[in-house]
């Protein structure tokens, strides 16, 4: 707004030192009432047009004021659509960790239930008991109560499997 009444001031003082100057001319050229007339039409003229100018310029700028609002309104908006989505991973991050618990949980067994034909080496090499066959007193050590010989082993017996 400060601009546009420097930009005004300008104008009018344009028009006041052109006017003066066609004043001195015509004393000095000795100007008839005419060529002084058509001169004053010709600073009036460009005084309208700098008038029409500066009100297309302040049009322009409260258009522009009014997109810069809209825009403010609309980083708003997304920075809270923002926020809403952070919070949505960091709930979805923490179910992924809950599932992934509970996936190990599940892929790595915590007891096992022996079939005809094992062996406590066999069993600590399944790759979801402990895929070591050299861990099988790691079992033994947890099912004392139920084994008697580690070499001998029977179906349906249930070992408990620790995890580290």
């Amino acid at each position: 707004m400060k601009a546009l009444r420097t930009i005004l001031s300008v104008t009018v003082l344009g028009v006041l030192v052109v006017g003066t100057a066609s004043q001195a001319n015509a004393q000095q050229d000795k100007m008839t009432l005419e060529e002084w007339q058509a001169a004053l039409d010709a600073c009036n003229q460009r005084e309208a047009a700098a008038s029409a100018r500066i009100s297309d310029l302040e049009s322009q700028i409260a258009d522009v004021r009014r997109q810069i609002s809209d825009l403010d309104r609309q980083i708003s908006a997304v920075r809270r659509e923002i926020t809403g989505l952070n919070q949505q991973v960091s709930s979805t991050q923490g179910e992924i960790r809950r599932v992934q618990d509970e996936l190990e949980r599940v892929k790595f067994p915590e007891t096992y239930t022996v079939i005809k034909g094992d062996c406590l080496w066999n069993i600590a090499k399944k790759d979801y008991i402990y895929n070591d066959p050299f861990k099988w007193p790691d079992i033994y050590e947890a099912n004392k109560d139920k084994i008697k010989d580690p070499d001998l082993i029977y179906p349906r017996q249930v070992f408990t499997i620790i995890r580290p």
